[in-house]
């Protein structure tokens, strides 16, 4: 699946809340950047490989060079409610994220 395929897969058949978990590795094996929203610290006590911090607070800041990047992106938190919230707010920006809920279960999803 390519990012065309992926992109029509994902305004026709994706929740906007849940998205279905294949389609998430699809867009991570694809090239889609895992974004880890919780505090620096939380982040670096435990991870997933691979994936990028920015807390929830500097996402804002970080709009720009997420366009600049112009990748998809799957947000993950604590439990899949920040991560929602910092979704729309990127979706609002033009955007193309993801909602990955817990950090925990996106390394089982995309890894697996």
């Amino acid at each position: 699946m390519n990012f065309a395929e992926t992109d029509f897969v994902s305004k026709r058949f994706i929740s906007e809340q849940q998205p279905m978990q294949h389609y998430l590795k699809d867009f991570f094996r694809n090239g889609a950047i895992i974004i880890d929203i919780r505090q620096n610290d939380a982040y670096h006590q435990e991870h997933m490989k691979g994936t990028t911090n920015i807390p929830f607070e500097k996402l804002k800041l970080a709009i720009p060079a997420l366009k600049q990047i112009n990748r998809v992106y799957i947000l993950v938190c604590e439990t899949g409610a920040s991560s929602s919230i910092a979704v729309n707010m990127l979706r609002n920006e033009g955007i193309e994220a993801y909602n990955g809920g817990c950090w925990k279960q996106i390394s089982e999803i995309v890894l697996n």
